[in-house]
């Protein structure tokens, strides 16, 4: 087999061909190190997600039955008891969702009554075709007057989960359907 040589045009092709060679195998190796590295995050923060995710399915169950054994007993005046007997209902539950995740590290779960204050300005229910007061947030819970009663529209929890290698800190909104 004969090669034809025809000057400084063969050396710049062949160059050009080690260079395109070597940005191929360097771009192999910069693909290979991303996947790597996706792998590796993708694992840790599948790893946390369903904790957090069970947490907040419970907590949103907990509130709704809580909400349930107060639905329509108290009137306007008498919010504060209602969020009183409201509470009473919730804690517990909050209790055994805690005591449930204790091998997972630990959860702490306590109510929010800034973050209910600012969901209470920002998210009240009305529109012209609703005759319902403000809402108002009360320890964490927040009521709002509906035909003259008391109705739980939402309930501001922390959530914090701690393992041994990390803390998270999360707040969940509720609300009752």
């Amino acid at each position: 087999m004969s090669r034809r040589f025809c000057g400084r045009h063969d050396e710049t092709t062949v160059e050009r061909g080690q260079l395109v060679l070597v940005s191929g195998a360097l771009v192999v190796v910069a693909l290979f190190a991303l996947v790597l590295v996706q792998a590796q995050l993708g694992y840790a923060v599948a790893d946390a997600d369903p904790v957090v995710a069970d947490v907040a399915a419970a907590t949103d169950d907990a509130v709704e039955a809580a909400t349930a054994d107060v639905a329509g007993r108290y009137s306007w005046a008498a919010r504060s008891t209602g969020v009183a007997d409201f509470r009473t209902e919730l804690d517990p539950s909050l209790t055994r969702i805690e005591r449930a995740h204790i091998g997972s590290g630990g959860v702490a779960l306590s109510t929010n009554d800034s973050v209910a204050a600012g969901w209470a300005l920002r998210n009240c229910p009305e529109s012209a075709y609703r005759d319902f007061g403000q809402c108002v947030a009360d320890d964490g819970v927040v009521v709002q007057e509906r035909a003259g009663e008391t109705t739980i529209v939402a309930v501001a929890i922390d959530v914090r989960i701690g393992t041994p290698h990390s803390e998270t800190d999360v707040t969940i909104v509720a609300q009752p359907e």
